[in-house]
C-alpha cells in the first residue's frame, strides 16, 4: 500500500521528505501511530458520461409520453 509522507523522517534508512508517496513494509503501524505517514489517496478514474454529444457513442433516451394519434 502507498503512503504519504506528512513530517520529513528517516524510512527504511533513506530520509524522507514531505510529500513523498512511498511504499512501506515494515513498521507502518508505528509510522502511523506517530503520525509520520498518511495512507496515500489513489487517483480517481474520469469516466466520460457525455450523451448526445458530437463525441460520445451512444444517443440519448427519449423518455415521456407517447405522441397522440
Amino acid at each position: 500500500m502507498k503512503y504519504e509522507v506528512i513530517k520529513s523522517c528517516v524510512i527504511d534508512k533513506v530520509v524522507r521528505q514531505k510529500g513523498e508517496v512511498i511504499d512501506v513494509i515494515e513498521n507502518v503501524n508505528a509510522l502511523l501511530g506517530m503520525g509520520r505517514i498518511i495512507p496515500a489517496a489513489e487517483k480517481e478514474l474520469v469516466i466520460d458520461r457525455s450523451v448526445g454529444l458530437e463525441n460520445s457513442v451512444e444517443a440519448p433516451k427519449k423518455r415521456g409520453r407517447p405522441a397522440k394519434q
